[in-house]
């Protein structure tokens, strides 16, 4: 079967779309699931990401066959490796909210503790980071992608600032200090999706302009 790499291309991108909606659609559940402690709403996202981690195989499966049939050079090779990449980083983050899923479950079989405020920005944070690396994705915006980095910043901050409320709640309400473990676990996770959307950003960026962008090399 001949292989059309500019179809094959065009078919990938609206599938590597497809499934980051997929994702975001997680992250605001699994965020709205924490701000209203909703364990039924969290017991849909534990159930499973199968179709998340399928389209995911699918299209690593699919990028390595062009890699193969292909020989693709310049930005044809800087595509198929930055939707390779980008693919598996939206099933890491589908894998997150998951996890925060059975957090949020257990906390609900614990004494009652107060969700804090810091948790709640955290929440609202990462919608906002994920769906901006998302739309710099889907518009190719190299200008978008780099506002990701700066805004994990303040990602970064409220989770500092979620380590410091634990330290504190700890010795107030010792009958509480599961639950606080949980949260803490649910903002380590809030954080790392902030930095795995960073990554997402940074592989844009790759895509355009052929740098890669890591470890604070903007």
């Amino acid at each position: 079967m001949p292989v059309d790499l500019e179809s094959d291309l065009i078919r990938l991108r609206r599938e590597l779309l497809a499934l980051g909606a997929k994702v975001d659609q997680r992250v605001h559940a699994i965020t709205t699931a924490i701000l209203d402690a909703d364990v039924d709403a969290a017991r849909v996202i534990k159930k499973g990401d199968e179709e998340i981690d399928h389209d995911d195989l699918e299209i690593e499966e699919e990028c390595a066959r062009l890699l193969a049939l292909t020989a693709p050079v310049a930005t044809d090779l800087r595509e198929l490796l930055a939707i390779m990449r980008i693919s598996g980083e939206f099933e890491r983050i589908a894998d997150l909210c998951k996890g925060m899923s059975k957090r949020v479950i257990r906390v609900s079989s614990m004494p009652a503790v107060r969700v804090p405020e810091t948790l709640a920005e955290m929440c609202m944070s990462v919608r906002k980071i994920f769906a901006k690396a998302l739309r710099s994705v889907a518009d190719t915006d190299v200008g978008l992608a780099r506002e990701v980095n700066a805004d994990d910043d303040e990602l970064d901050r409220l989770h500092k600032a979620m380590l410091v409320w634990a330290r504190e709640e700890i010795p107030k309400d010792p009958t509480a200090t599961n639950a606080t473990i949980e949260l803490l676990a649910i903002a380590q996770r809030l954080e790392r999706a902030g930095d795995i959307s960073v990554s997402i950003a940074g592989n844009l960026i790759y895509l355009v302009e052929g740098r890669v962008v890591r470890h604070g090399n903007a």
